[in-house]
């Protein structure tokens, strides 16, 4: 894990953790009790806290899985419904000894949970169509779906060069490396590796080209 990684893992996590804690108030305003409110107003740090450490966790879990889904295949694809399936029935055994309170924070947990997972997977399968379809190139990130994950440095270039070839782009390469700093069309981009989940589980590796200033770019050539 790199460093870009682990602040990536912390900022994302941190913030999920906030939607979360958001949601959990907004349910509380709406179906609580005063003195839930109350509670929450005395312990606001340390409850904010404890939910950006599970938004963290949960980032790194799923950092974690995207690792190791190359070598194995037992919560991908068709096999993560029969996990889905036997994670619904553990849940809803433990949720009979759960104060009905708890059990329904968490049912609102989870829904946004789900909500985050389904609008950031549509974000990116509409910047992949809208990249694909030869829009002009003046957006923030663009991505491109890739078939496998680049284990090397090599293949990572490769990968940006075939892309640029197939859809006629001029190429640049200003710092070789994985992330990789290039210039298509004479527009200066940030290349790197992303991922995300299809909706059968499986993840889906990516090349992010991340819009950058030109004097950037040429400070560090």
């Amino acid at each position: 894990m790199t460093r870009e990684d682990k602040k990536e893992i912390i900022i994302k996590g941190s913030l999920l953790g906030a939607i979360l804690f958001v949601s959990t108030f907004i349910y509380l305003v709406i179906y609580g009790s005063i003195q839930s409110l109350v509670n929450i107003g005395t312990f606001f740090v340390p409850i904010l806290l404890g939910y950006s450490l599970i938004g963290i966790i949960i980032r790194w879990l799923v950092y974690r899985s995207a690792l190791k889904k190359e070598s194995s295949h037992l919560f991908s694809g068709v096999a993560s419904y029969y996990w889905v399936w036997m994670l619904c029935i553990v849940f809803s055994v433990c949720a009979y000894f759960i104060p009905q309170a708890i059990r329904y924070i968490i049912l609102t947990n989870a829904a946004v949970l789900l909500l985050v997972w389904v609008l950031d997977y549509l974000y990116l399968k509409n910047i992949a169509k809208e990249l694909n379809s030869g829009l002009k190139y003046h957006r923030v990130t663009l991505v491109e779906d890739l078939l496998s994950r680049p284990k090397t440095e090599n293949m990572f270039m490769e990968e940006i060069e075939i892309y640029c070839n197939k859809n006629h782009l001029t190429l640049e390469v200003i710092e070789y490396g994985m992330p990789a700093k290039i210039k298509m069309d004479n527009t200066p981009y940030l290349v790197k590796l992303g991922q995300y989940y299809s909706m059968v589980g499986t993840v889906v590796y990516t090349l992010e080209f991340r819009s950058i200033l030109s004097n950037a770019v040429n400070s560090n050539s």
